[in-house]
């Protein structure tokens, strides 16, 4: 697992997202994904009972930096969004996510992290690979606008 420095201009904070961050976790989500999920599919990922939203933010200010969505069902985390706003990107919050992602999924004894990634979205490909998530399947014509195959990745824990 790579090693995690924290910049020294942010007290950064992970925490479960609750709706008033919803409006800052969409705007990221807006810049970062081509197919942005609507407001009304985070509203039910917060009321969903295996769902997990948590926000990264910088506690000195409050500005959202990031967010992380996964499923937990079984002994199985099922990575759904991770973003960074633009802003803070190169700073190295996406690593900070993922490592948290797997500690918790180590903590709750998983046994594996699986998520699913466009096929050509290689600074996403390159994060999960730093973690050893390996490529295991791929779905052809997965995704729409762009129409793109999805790569299937999993780390065992």
């Amino acid at each position: 697992m790579p090693k995690v420095i924290w910049p020294e201009l942010t007290a950064p904070l992970i925490r479960k997202a609750a709706a008033a961050d919803l409006p800052a976790i969409l705007q990221i989500e807006c810049e970062q994904f081509s197919n942005p999920w609507r407001l009304e599919y985070f509203l039910a990922e917060l009321d969903n009972s295996f769902s997990n939203l948590f926000v990264f933010e910088n506690s000195a200010n409050g500005a959202l930096i990031g967010y992380l969505l996964f499923w937990r069902l079984g002994v199985e985390l099922e990575l759904h969004k991770i973003a960074v706003a633009k802003a803070w990107q190169g700073q190295g919050y996406a690593l900070q996510l993922m490592e948290f992602l797997i500690r918790t999924a180590r903590s709750w004894g998983s046994e594996r992290v699986i998520l699913e990634v466009r096929a050509h979205n290689t600074p996403a490909i390159n994060l999960y690979e730093k973690f050893a998530f390996r490529g295991v399947g791929r779905r052809r014509d997965y995704y729409d606008r762009p129409v793109e195959d999805a790569l299937l990745y999993e780390l065992v824990l």
